[in-house]
């Protein structure tokens, strides 16, 4: 009896030894792709880095750190060119948190199924990608990109924080949504000026509005991130309202803050994630109070027209098209035939075009996919996919669904897909059962922000490339974890 439980032990130790060794193989390999790079600001990056082991004691000061910086990186790269490689430290950062999140994944205690299923994921992705393997550097790189946050999300989830420390961490995140206004008015009245102004550059001019996701003056701003973080929080602001722990006076004030940069911008998707995060929010209220619910959702229209018709406007009026043109211009470019942007293909056809390329007979690279990083363009990065290379001008990568297709196939995006329904399932059944009003009003803006996520899944790729809006996701499904576990609300137990 005595020999078993000696074996027991030391084959307990075997697999956390083997468990910590991957996990610190993964990040020596970050390691070595910085340095091989030889370029002066991500070396001392890494010497930065090597700090943060320090902060492995420590790991709440890694969740602030990653928290503040990573929500101003956007803004802070766009603002100092040297300070665009900063998402390499956040990045590295993250993974640091994967040594002390790898044990509690061993002890297997409590873990929710879709945070589970995130490491599934991340596991598949990368034995897919050596079943395809076609360079170090596109698996390294591709790995940063898709799972940079996953340590964070992991930590958040699993490790032994203080209540207090969520509070102060949710806190955070408000403040930081509510700051959004003074940053977009900053890049309306001065930036947008630089571009040509609202009368010369139209909607153009105003996509340089993006808040502290990073303006950038020859464009591709990230405004969409911000319209996202904005409704997020509206939807925390009103279900908290909806349990009685706001009043509505201060509710109306504080959606009304998070709206106006939404007016500053341009950004077609917040004419259908408004309604979208309203009605999941509100959806108790249509049997339970149709009246109050009717009347709310007529005026939310309302703003959303407004919002619509400033986009008309600003396209109206600094070119001869009309109204009508600039509709058919926004549904062609979409769901028609036209190319988004520069692009070939548009969000509708860039799905049609990976089926065109993948078929039955070739089942590895349809269920598998081409390996991480494959898909991946940008012209002012190095590190390029292979069957990007080949498709160029074609925008394969243009959003999460397809870049996902393209790198790790079917299984892959119905792997990711799975992640936000397990989550969406463990946020209702956490509604359900919870005493707190704190964590119903939660629970319940969890899942609106759940529904966002998979609208984005298929509208662009910041999902799985943009640290902002990795980390945005990974502070709300991490958060949930944190939820469940702390009332024991383990669905699906692995």
């Amino acid at each position: 009896m005595r020999s078993e439980r000696i074996k027991l032990m030391f084959a307990s130790i075997n697999i956390k030894t083997m468990v910590v060794m991957l996990v610190t193989g993964v990040i020596a390999a970050f390691t070595g792709l910085i340095a091989s790079t030889g370029n002066p600001i991500l070396l001392a990056l890494l010497v930065g880095m090597f700090a943060g082991v320090a902060l492995l004691k420590a790991p709440n000061v890694s969740v602030w750190m990653l928290l503040i910086i990573g929500l101003f990186s956007g803004f802070l790269g766009s603002l100092v060119p040297g300070l665009s490689k900063l998402p390499w430290a956040l990045a590295l950062l993250s993974m640091l948190l994967l040594l002390p999140v790898s044990i509690k994944f061993i002890e297997n205690q409590r873990i929710p199924f879709f945070i589970w299923l995130a490491m599934i994921f991340m596991i598949y992705a990368v034995l897919a990608t050596l079943v395809q393997m076609n360079s170090l550097s596109e698996l390294f790189a591709g790995f940063k990109r898709y799972f940079q946050m996953y340590g964070l999300m992991f930590a958040l989830a699993l490790l032994a924080f203080k209540p207090e420390d969520y509070k102060r961490w949710l806190k955070l995140m408000m403040i930081i949504a509510l700051m959004q206004l003074p940053f977009s008015l900053f890049e309306y009245f001065v930036l947008v000026g630089m571009r040509g102004g609202r009368g010369v550059g139209g909607a153009e001019a105003t996509d340089v509005v993006a808040g502290t996701f990073g303006a950038n003056l020859e464009g591709g701003s990230a405004n969409s991130v911000m319209v996202a973080f904005l409704i997020m929080g509206m939807a925390f602001f009103i279900a908290r309202w909806k349990e009685g722990l706001i009043e509505k006076k201060r509710v109306v004030w504080l959606c009304l803050l998070c709206l106006l940069p939404l007016g500053l911008g341009e950004t077609k998707i917040v004419i259908f994630l408004l309604p979208m995060v309203w009605l999941v929010v509100m959806r108790d209220d249509i049997k339970q109070k149709s009246g109050r619910f009717l009347l709310q959702f007529v005026g939310l229209l309302i703003v959303t027209s407004i919002f619509a018709l400033v986009y008309l406007g600003l396209n109206t009026g600094a070119s001869s098209l009309t109204s009508s043109d600039v509709l058919k211009e926004a549904l062609s470019s979409n769901i028609g035939s036209k190319g988004y942007g520069t692009y070939i293909l548009n969000r509708t056809t860039v799905i049609s075009f990976w089926w065109e390329n993948h078929h039955l007979s070739d089942l590895v690279t349809l269920l598998f996919g081409h390996g991480l990083g494959s898909s991946y363009f940008s012209p002012t990065n190095p590190i390029a996919g292979h069957v990007a290379v080949q498709y160029i001008g074609y925008g394969i990568d243009l959003t999460t669904a397809t870049s996902i297709l393209w790198d790790t196939g079917l299984i892959g995006l119905l792997l990711f897909l799975i992640i936000f329904i397990a989550a969406w399932v463990s946020a209702g059944r956490l509604r359900a059962i919870a005493s707190s009003a704190h964590i119903r009003a939660d629970a319940l803006a969890i899942q609106a922000c759940i529904a966002l996520f998979i609208v984005f899944t298929f509208y662009d790729s910041t999902l799985i490339n943009f640290l902002p809006f990795e980390l945005i996701t990974a502070t709300v499904l991490g958060y949930l974890g944190y939820l469940m576990r702390n009332q024991y609300v383990v669905t699906f137990q692995a």
